[in-house]
């Protein structure tokens, strides 16, 4: 064989093998969604830590409101990877054991990029699936709607629904009952941004 024969046989090898891997990287990474006709699909895995309470901080009337109900106020942090991007999330929620069949939840989520401009503001509505599991995991589901938004966010309509599972609690804090532990939610749906974003 010549050497122009193995020359030409390899530089053949490699762009084959160059073509394979430029076509495995495009299939390999996530393509952040992109919005047609200002519509743009979300999905999200969303691990927060919560604190769930029967006391609270003096003015806090959501609280209040929450407890006086038989209800238990919890809030979870944590922070999101999305189809738009990462986004810290923030929620605030009224737990009501007593409604439902395995008790439900109303509340606000906000969600807010890393620049601290662009924000989400979401209505919150869930409800336990089940009694969960003598260990102390349990399922439950819902619904977010956006009511407010700003920055590239301004203007922005839409619903998702979530599903998502809790991990067993510690008793924390003082008296009469706090309770904390970590949840994991999955969500997925739709949201609409105005045409100036």
């Amino acid at each position: 064989m010549s050497p122009y024969s193995v020359l030409k046989k390899r530089l053949s090898l490699i762009s084959l093998g160059l073509a394979l891997a430029i076509t495995l990287m495009s299939t390999s990474f996530p393509v952040p969604a992109h919005a047609q006709d200002g519509i743009t699909r979300l999905k999200a895995t969303l691990p927060v830590q919560f604190i769930a309470t029967q006391i609270c901080a003096q003015g806090d009337t959501s609280c209040s409101t929450c407890i006086n109900q038989s209800g238990y106020y919890i809030e979870a942090q944590g922070l999101a990877d999305t189809s738009i991007g990462p986004l810290f999330v923030r929620l605030f929620k009224c737990y009501k054991p007593y409604d439902g069949q395995f008790g439900t939840y109303s509340g606000t989520l906000t969600t807010t990029a890393p620049n601290g401009k662009d924000s989400l503001t979401w209505a919150y509505s869930g409800k336990n699936d089940n009694a969960g599991d003598f260990y102390g995991f349990g399922p439950f589901s819902g619904t977010l709607t956006i009511t407010a938004g700003t920055g590239k966010f301004a203007g922005a309509r839409g619903r998702v629904s979530f599903t998502a599972a809790s991990g067993p609690t510690f008793t924390a804090g003082p008296s009469p009952i706090q309770f904390a532990g970590t949840a994991f939610y999955y969500l997925q749906g739709r949201i609409e941004l105005t045409s100036s974003n």
